[in-house]
């Protein structure tokens, strides 16, 4: 059967998302408003908390479908809303392909808060010393994001003790 998410676990995503009842440019163009909802939004508009519940409810229902499809062992409450936040922050190709999700599958609960812990950079470092580690391949040349690496460390929290705070 397949599981849902739960209200603690939406109001948890939410706290990353952040709230906006008006309309804003999110600094690539895209116009966004409510948790993150992107598409039918256009520049001056605002929303009620109740519209961007709605929104939310909307937006987060592929990443439900993308955990439920993909994970086949049972998950605890608590360990569905963890993978469901990692997957509506990552991305549904993200989640499918991840050593994360191989691991789980494979019955290795205990990898997946370290696994978690591995989604952590966004950017591009810079420099000659970047352009160094890029050319010699010695590692991502990405910078660790001090908003992603707090969030990985909660969504793996969630999942391994079911602590929502």
């Amino acid at each position: 059967m397949a599981q849902q998410l739960s209200a603690k676990g939406a109001e948890f995503i939410k706290q990353f998302e952040g709230l906006r009842l008006t309309a804003y440019n999110d600094g690539t163009g895209v116009m966004t408003i409510g948790y993150g909802h992107t598409g039918d939004v256009n520049a001056g508009q605002t929303i009620s908390q109740a519209q961007a519940d709605s929104y939310f409810a909307g937006d987060v229902k592929w990443a439900v479908d993308t955990v439920n499809s993909s994970v086949k062992g049972e998950l605890q409450q608590n360990q569905f809303d963890a993978l469901v936040s990692f997957t509506f922050n990552v991305g549904e190709g993200a989640f499918k392909s991840s050593t994360l999700l191989k691991k789980l599958n494979s019955g290795d609960y205990k990898s997946v808060q370290s696994e978690m812990g591995r989604w952590i950079y966004a950017g591009e470092k810079k420099g000659a010393f970047a352009k160094f580690v890029r050319w010699a391949h010695l590692g991502s040349g990405k910078e660790v994001s001090p908003v992603l690496k707090a969030r990985r460390e909660r969504e793996g929290k969630l999942f391994k003790s079911g602590t929502y705070s």
